[in-house]
């Protein structure tokens, strides 16, 4: 079979690292393609770390041309010398999660004028790359999923025992803003700010009637926000470009402007809520999240995958 060669410098857990290990399992599932993996001397191996049961599977070199296809994702492209950035040994496919790529003051903006077969997580961060004018290569689009298994048995919202969950992680003092705007005697409030096991944090969701989820300004998708719809919270989530294509304001979540004020209305106006119109909206969550499975996400990059040598020689 032929090899897929990732790269990863896994320090701490981030959802980047979660979506490069969907996909390392993805190329697990071809017919044609087994994943090899060299991990950066820096790694952290914790219960954190997706791959810690594969550590003893890990390659110990890093050579390029030994593998059939590279997987490149963030700054991964460091590990190619300048030549092998401009000439490519094998095919690239660059796996694109964050709109900043497209922002000529990133260092991953130089990267966009290699030649490569680009995935990106949404369409917002597909237009953001295209309109650079930069990329060298097709740009496709795979939104992410979530991998339903890998989520705790969902809640009924009649049983959920904590009124409001603020899922501050990237964003801790504006958490801690929201707690004290939030307070009120005998209402139910979790902050979520320092850095927990994935599961804990899952399962504080999973308990939540409403989670105010605090992505960073930019996004290029905010999974989390699609984890709370499939866990049957509530989810008030502000704009944040990325979660344009799922979050729909006052259909499945609310959605507003990246301020203080318009989340504290949102979360106002999501505790005063008919108990008619929350259930739909957490049906219609559940919904959104059905469109958003592992499973499409692996087949339609399984399909790339399959037809990398054509896609490749037309670039």
């Amino acid at each position: 079979m032929k090899t897929v060669l990732f790269y990863r410098d896994f320090r701490q857990f981030q959802g980047g690292h979660l979506k490069v290990w969907d996909y390392f399992n993805h190329v697990i599932h071809s017919h044609s393609y087994h994943p090899k993996i060299f991990f950066s001397g820096r790694t952290v191996w914790d219960d954190t770390n997706p791959w810690l049961k594969l550590q003893d599977q890990a390659i110990q070199s890093w050579d390029p041309s030994s593998a059939d296809i590279l997987f490149l994702a963030g700054k991964d492209w460091l590990m190619l010398n300048k030549s092998q950035r401009k000439k490519p040994p094998v095919p690239i496919i660059n796996y694109i999660q964050h709109v900043r790529h497209s922002d000529p003051n990133e260092t991953l903006y130089s990267f966009l004028e290699f030649k490569a077969i680009r995935i990106c997580v949404s369409d917002e961060v597909k237009s953001a790359i295209v309109k650079t004018g930069k990329v060298t290569g097709p740009v496709f689009t795979i939104p992410n999923g979530i991998d339903f298994q890998g989520l705790p048995n969902p809640i009924d919202p009649s049983e959920k025992k904590i009124d409001i969950v603020i899922a501050a992680l990237k964003q801790p003092k504006l958490g801690l803003q929201l707690m004290q705007k939030l307070h009120f005697p005998g209402r139910q409030i979790k902050i979520l700010a320092t850095s927990m096991l994935r599961s804990d944090y899952l399962n504080e969701l999973n308990q939540a009637r409403v989670t105010i989820f605090l992505p960073n300004h930019s996004e290029g998708f905010y999974l989390p926000a699609l984890e709370g719809m499939a866990l049957g919270t509530l989810v008030v989530c502000p704009d944040c470009i990325g979660n344009r294509s799922f979050c729909f304001d006052n259909y499945n979540c609310l959605r507003v402007d990246y301020t203080l004020e318009n989340i504290l209305c949102a979360v106002d106006t999501a505790l005063k809520l008919s108990d008619h119109k929350k259930n739909q909206m957490i049906t219609n969550a559940y919904e959104t999240t059905n469109r958003h499975s592992i499973g499409k996400e692996r087949d339609a990059f399984l399909k790339i995958l399959e037809d990398i040598k054509q896609v490749w020689e037309r670039i």
